[in-house]
């Protein structure tokens, strides 16, 4: 009878730890694995669409074969041309300017062009505005 028990015992201390390494490292609510989550909607930068055309806003802007100051001019556009959007290209800061290059289309021609000199630019970053301190007298 004895080892009737002691079999019993070491079977059920067998169970239990068996039992405790399968449920190690998981919750008690299911699907709480965060890698089979998906990922959280803030964390989604979702980008607005590009409009079909852009409008040139400086003067004598370069268009160029690869979206690169450095790379080789193929055209000059000036103020109030016209193109048509093909592709939006890397963020760059130019001469203090941040914004991106854009491969356009102009009278069949393709290149790149910066996008702060186009009516795309992008806005200039708000000012903080000073805190004021009232003092009480």
């Amino acid at each position: 009878m004895r080892k009737g028990v002691f079999f019993i015992g070491l079977q059920s201390l067998i169970m239990i730890t068996f039992l405790g390494l399968l449920s190690c490292g998981s919750s008690d609510k299911p699907g709480s694995d965060e890698s089979s989550l998906p990922p959280k909607k803030d964390s989604i930068a979702i980008e607005p669409k590009l409009p079909e055309l852009l409008v040139i806003k400086g003067t004598n802007v370069n268009v160029r074969v690869s979206p690169d100051l450095k790379a080789l001019k193929i055209k000059q556009l000036k103020t109030n041309d016209t193109c048509k959007i093909l592709e939006k290209g890397k963020q760059e800061t130019i001469n203090e300017d941040t914004d991106y290059w854009y491969k356009i289309s102009f009278k069949n021609k393709e290149g790149w062009i910066f996008g702060a000199f186009t009516s795309l630019k992008m806005p200039e970053k708000p000012l903080v505005p000073e805190k004021k301190i009232w003092y009480k007298k």
